[in-house]
């Protein structure tokens, strides 16, 4: 069966679940250990796993766990389960780790009962069944955790393994988020927004988006971004906008560093500065965006910011106008129409005249008619094909 991949943390690490014990003497511990005291194992295998008190053994950590595991402590299960699937201080065994997470979690131990239903999902040391991944990610969901409750929503929006319920989906996007899981905060954020099966909320995605935008994440800061401009869930500011746009665009989002560029073009939330646009421009033209190529033209065609040139105004509105851009399109028309920086052609002009009016772009709409009126049918029909062909292109 194909495994089914999802985006979330396999294996959890449990440190903080039986107090802390006083750690003044390690051989006075141990001693308390061997005697059968189950805290003291446990206590003896979280030390030598993470390194507290000066030291750190994976092969003493499993020794431990492994003695406060056979006494039932679901802790000391888990941990000893997450040790074996990562094979940390002892041999890989992922079939030892699904008998010690179920160990765990049929004493609701939520963090082993997530793991588990990874493994069932995965197919990793048990048969892969999807049911008894949907069934232990519930489980763990219900008893709190996280990371169940994000790939419990992530099955309800994919419908892979239940039947696809968004409403559900969101419902435990928003549990996971609550808890500062940051991908959750993510997805509930975009659920909210473009509305997909769910009625769209501005105010409800600000709050997620803000959440995740706060910590880094920089999808969310051009959402929170796009939000300010737009003024949807929050009040419109462009002061703002700029703001978060500039973070997104720092860590390399294309879409930000495009719409960066308007606001510095157009003086909004930024004092006005073509040659910051510019920049901005390039670095989204770079990547593909076709909006940002079309206005990086329209920058070398007006002068704005950096040295007039026809060649490069052409250069960067083929680029945007071959990925279906109609302002590019029609401006490409206008340079073969009237030879800007391009070899006169009527036929190429027209072919991109066709592909804009026919993208919706009114100016184009207006204009080919009495193009049309300047050429022969043959023309037209050489023109028409070669429309065709550019839009194959890019419509694949």
């Amino acid at each position: 069966m194909k495994r089914i991949k999802f985006f979330f943390v396999c294996f959890c690490l449990v440190l903080s679940v039986v107090p802390a014990l006083a750690v003044d003497d390690i051989y006075g511990l141990q001693a308390e250990a061997q005697a059968g005291d189950v805290k003291a194992q446990f206590r003896l295998g979280r030390i030598y796993e993470t390194g507290e008190e000066g030291y750190q053994d994976p092969y003493e950590s499993a020794r431990w766990y492994a003695m406060a595991a056979a006494q039932g402590l679901r802790e000391a299960q888990l941990n000893l389960g997450r040790m074996y699937a990562q094979g940390r201080g002892v041999a890989q065994d992922y079939a030892k780790a699904v008998e010690l997470y179920l160990l765990a979690a049929e004493q609701e131990q939520a963090e082993a009962q997530t793991n588990l239903a990874i493994l069932y999902l995965q197919g990793e040391g048990i048969a892969q069944s999807l049911a008894d991944a949907v069934k232990w990610f519930r489980r763990g969901a219900d008893n709190g955790n996280a990371v169940a409750q994000y790939s419990l929503a992530l099955l309800y929006q994919s419908g892979e393994a239940i039947p696809k319920n968004i409403p559900q989906a969101l419902k435990y996007y928003e549990l996971a988020a609550a808890q500062g899981h940051m991908l959750a905060q993510v997805a509930a954020g975009d659920l909210l927004f473009f509305g997909e099966g769910v009625p769209k909320d501005f105010v409800a995605a600000a709050k997620w988006y803000r959440l995740a935008a706060e910590r880094g994440d920089s999808r969310s800061q051009q959402q929170l971004g796009d939000l300010y401009y737009i003024g949807e869930g929050v009040g419109q500011d462009f002061a703002a906008a700029a703001s978060w746009y500039r973070k997104a665009a720092e860590q390399g989002e294309a879409g930000a560093q495009y719409i960066l560029g308007v606001l510095y073009a157009e003086g909004k939330g930024v004092v006005q500065d073509d040659a910051v646009a510019v920049y901005w421009y390039r670095k989204a033209a770079d990547k593909g965006v076709a909006e940002a190529q079309a206005s990086l033209g329209l920058m070398y065609r007006q002068g704005r910011g950096l040295k007039q040139s026809d060649k490069q105004a052409f250069f960067w509105f083929e680029k945007a106008g071959k990925q279906g851009e109609t302002t590019a399109q029609f401006n490409l028309a206008d340079h073969y129409y009237r030879g800007l920086g391009v070899i006169p052609d009527m036929i190429k002009s027209y072919s991109w005249l066709l592909l804009a009016a026919e993208g919706g772009n009114a100016e184009a709409a207006v204009v080919l008619p009495k193009v049309k009126e300047t050429l022969t049918e043959i023309e037209v029909s050489m023109a028409t094909v070669q429309a065709k062909t550019y839009r194959k292109a890019y419509s694949r």
